[in-house]
């Protein structure tokens, strides 16, 4: 896998994951923290599906959508637990469209265990890159 733009895609991951560990460190004592947070994991979110699909590019392999994309990543291996990549999509949609403070509640309680999700997948950009 070389291509410049994948290199610096997985540089740009790399930040957004540092700076939602960050967030995460810094508990859920007020509503701004919890945004705070569900911001940082929308921009992860959103920085890894597009880095994928970079990857997968370089592979020979085009998707459009986020969907595909994580799709198309897991059963090239660039992914593990399909399921939990999707309900990672799902719960990114649920707070980008709309703000519901119960769902923003629900969301942020998922984030602490996507975050070694989302770390195990830099690695592997990161060996492969």
């Amino acid at each position: 896998m070389k291509s410049e733009k994948l290199a610096f895609s997985v540089q740009k991951l790399q930040k957004a994951i540092q700076r939602l560990q960050e967030a995460l460190a810094q508990g859920s004592e007020n509503v701004l923290l919890i945004d705070g947070c569900i911001q940082r994991f929308e921009f992860v979110f959103e920085q890894c599906w597009k880095t994928l699909q970079k990857a997968l590019e370089t592979e020979g392999i085009r998707t459009g959508t986020p969907r595909e994309t994580l799709q198309k990543a897991f059963q090239a291996g660039w992914i593990g637990d399909e399921n939990l990549w999707l309900q990672m999509l799902q719960d990114r949609n649920d707070t980008s469209h709309t703000y519901n403070e119960d769902i923003a509640q629900k969301i942020y309680g998922h984030i602490p265990s996507y975050l070694p999700i989302l770390e195990k997948c830099l690695k592997k950009l990161l060996e492969e890159k």
